[in-house]
């Protein structure tokens, strides 16, 4: 059964609380840059910001529905190894940015950003996980066989790896991350691919639940 690895999500909810709020230590690296002021704020980005949620839900429902476990699990393997090492270095280097403007419209948009800023505090951002899942996901999307499949195929790798790039630069934009947090989720989007994209084989154990599964 594939839907077992997903309990690792809250797992992560609950390490990242207890670092955001039980742990959270008295001095924290500042990493904004002189870059990062000088990008503009702009409230727009917040629609493919939370598109990152429903990104994950529609790679996670194509990937999952193939006969073949492989990219499944390529996919939920890389983004939880991501998520990890965001946990361990957010341990060990507590970091903040200090970028946030004050947000005062009534506007939807205005809305939307504030009510991000509130669920979401300007702590532990290195590296951006909104980033690196994005890479992932992407990269997820242009390997799914329904989606190489499909005679739509082209279209959807290019709305694909559009909204992954408006998702990063709203990243920026919103002034939820720095050029860092970035640049630190590209460095290990790659190493990331390299292992689980290029060398990674599906755990005999996970075969036998699918196989099961399956009959």
């Amino acid at each position: 059964m594939r839907l077992w690895i997903l309990l690792y999500f809250p797992t992560y909810l609950i390490a990242f609380f207890i670092l955001e709020h039980v742990a959270s230590p008295t001095r924290r690296h500042i990493l904004t840059t002189p870059v990062d002021r000088a990008i503009p704020f702009l409230p727009v980005f917040v629609i493919p910001y939370f598109f990152w949620f429903l990104f994950h839900l529609i790679a996670f429902i194509l990937t999952i529905q193939e006969k073949d476990a492989l990219h499944y699990y390529q996919m939920a393997f890389a983004i939880f190894s991501g998520m990890t090492v965001f946990i361990i270095v957010s341990a060990i280097f507590p970091n903040h940015q200090d970028l946030r403007p004050l947000v005062t419209g009534t506007d939807p948009l205005s809305i939307a950003v504030r009510l991000l800023y509130t669920i979401d505090t300007p702590n532990n951002v290195m590296p951006s996980i909104h980033v690196y899942d994005a890479l992932i996901l992407n990269t997820a999307m242009w390997r799914c066989q329904r989606v190489n499949s499909s005679r739509y195929s082209s279209f959807w790798k290019s709305a694909s790896l559009m909204i992954t790039i408006l998702i990063i630069l709203a990243t920026m934009f919103l002034k939820q991350h720095t050029i860092w947090d970035v640049l630190g989720a590209f460095l290990m989007y790659f190493p990331m691919y390299r292992y689980f994209y290029c060398k990674f084989k599906v755990p005999e154990y996970l075969k036998i639940r699918s196989h099961r599964k399956e009959a």
